[in-house]
């Protein structure tokens, strides 16, 4: 009687681990104008120090803080609070492509175009918010 060949079996992949030495925000080209909500939760990411600060940024007082908040919609600021409480710094990073910098991860392509069309959302991966540099305008 002969003995059956084992099975070979490829290892499973892990999502990479890899993590960048000095995340920054990438600033946008003149062209790719960030929205106003995407802009000021850059600025209050900076404000708060979840984000490595830029010497050509002038940051906000504790007054525009306030004037900050309102300006970030409740779900991308709620998101936001939630990568904080994570420990995640930076806790907001670009898109690029349909990958989120944060953690390097490509996101459903659904999900990118939401954060095309809307300036952002939460990365299921990381819990980062992750922002399109060009998104465009709110149409009034």
């Amino acid at each position: 009687m002969a003995e059956a060949e084992p099975v070979k079996r490829k290892p499973a992949r892990r999502a990479s681990t890899a993590r960048t030495a000095d995340p920054v925000v990438a600033k946008p080209p003149a062209e790719e104008v960030p929205s106003p909500a995407v802009a000021a939760l850059v600025r209050l990411a900076l404000l708060d120090g979840a984000l490595d600060p830029q010497p050509s940024v002038a940051l906000p007082s504790s007054r525009q803080r306030e004037s900050l908040l309102v300006q970030v919609p409740p779900e991308v600021l709620d998101a936001y609070e939630r990568a904080l409480r994570a420990g995640r710094r930076p806790a907001v990073t670009a898109i690029d492509g349909s990958v989120c910098r944060g953690c390097n991860m490509r996101l459903h392509s659904s999900l990118a175009q939401r954060i095309q069309s809307r300036g952002a959302a939460a990365c299921p991966h990381c819990l980062r918010v992750v922002y399109s540099p060009a998104t465009p305008a709110p149409r009034s």
